[in-house]
């Protein structure tokens, strides 16, 4: 039996569940390929205009499978992964918007994950996966707990700032730890941060100037939850609340000399997020510098707008240095 995975949205926050999961159960699993441009353009021409980014380029990985002979498209209901919190609603209903627009699809594979009152609810979602593709019990249950363990490592290797391709895989390499002259927090999903083509490799041009890359999953959970305690009303947005908890972690930080955030034209908690740190940053005397992308984004002005920025941060530390030096 062979499973189709889309290679974009949560495939970024949860493969390393879905892979142990289906592994332990004997599935293949076939993934689509990197996002590419004539992906990325067949997703843009078939999704809604009014639809962000991601979900844009994941309309072309999900189109992509009907070639690769798979028997299910796999495509969960992602309702909430955590207690008393929610995820995009985009996502609530994907299946069945997939379905509509994209025709000649294999079968497509779903269950409802909502940990939003118990988070026991994972096992039981997945337990239904398993039934539908008619396992028993005890099989299952083995599965469920090969895919617990193996995201719990996935997140583990994050955390301790590996890099994703290597952390998706439950691989670690040696990192270097030698101190560096300019340390930038970038935040931004996943789905965006760790797409090469749709990020336009920022990560990859902030690191060839010369700097440190932290994300927000380099930040305990526990962090987070202390900076979001401290808000007014809670952050139900999981996504949100991870970001906007990093960043100001990342503010209190003085290692870190300044804050880029990656952003989806199109989305509303992200425009949010943005005026909430820019604020943030204002009162603390934090660099911060926004980067809305769509379609339309072009390589070569991210380019100058990012070398200007770490041009900045380094004349910043630099003269911050000297002051230092002579009291």
């Amino acid at each position: 039996m062979r499973i189709g995975v889309p290679r974009g949205l949560l495939f970024f926050y949860y493969y390393p569940l879905w892979e142990a999961f289906f592994r332990t159960l004997g599935v293949e699993l076939v993934v689509s390929a990197p996002t590419s441009r004539p992906l990325f353009n067949r997703g843009v021409v078939l999704a809604s205009d009014e639809t962000c980014l991601p979900v844009k380029v994941f309309f072309g990985h999900i189109e992509s499978l009907r070639e690769k002979q798979v028997d299910y498209v796999f495509l969960p209901r992602m309702v909430s992964m955590e207690k008393r919190t929610y995820l995009c609603p985009k996502l609530l209903g994907f299946p069945e918007v997939v379905t509509s627009v994209i025709t000649d699809l294999p079968p497509v594979l779903t269950a409802n994950f909502n940990l939003r009152k118990n988070p026991k609810e994972l096992d039981k979602a997945l337990h239904e996966l398993g039934k539908q593709l008619g396992y028993n019990a005890r099989r299952i249950q083995q599965a469920v707990e090969a895919a617990r363990e193996a995201q719990a490592r996935f997140e583990d290797l994050l955390l301790g700032g590996q890099e994703f391709d290597l952390a998706v895989k439950g691989r670690s390499a040696e990192r270097n730890t030698a101190e560096v002259a300019l340390r930038i927090g970038v935040l931004g999903h996943a789905y965006m941060l760790y797409d090469r083509f749709t990020s336009l490799d920022i990560k990859g041009k902030l690191s060839k100037f010369g700097t440190e890359i932290i994300t927000a999953e380099t930040v305990d959970s526990g962090e987070i939850d202390h900076y979001m305690e401290q808000l007014p009303k809670k952050m139900f947005w999981s996504h949100s609340k991870r970001i906007l908890g990093a960043a100001y972690s990342f503010i209190d930080d003085p290692r870190v000399h300044g804050l880029v955030h990656l952003s989806c034209f199109g989305c509303g908690p992200d425009s949010m997020i943005a005026d909430m740190v820019e604020r943030a940053c204002r009162r603390r005397g934090k660099p911060f510098m926004v980067l809305t992308l769509d379609e339309h984004t072009g390589e070569a002005g991210l380019v100058t707008r990012l070398e200007a920025y770490v041009d900045m941060l380094r004349r910043r530390v630099e003269v911050e240095n000297n002051i230092s030096a002579h009291g």
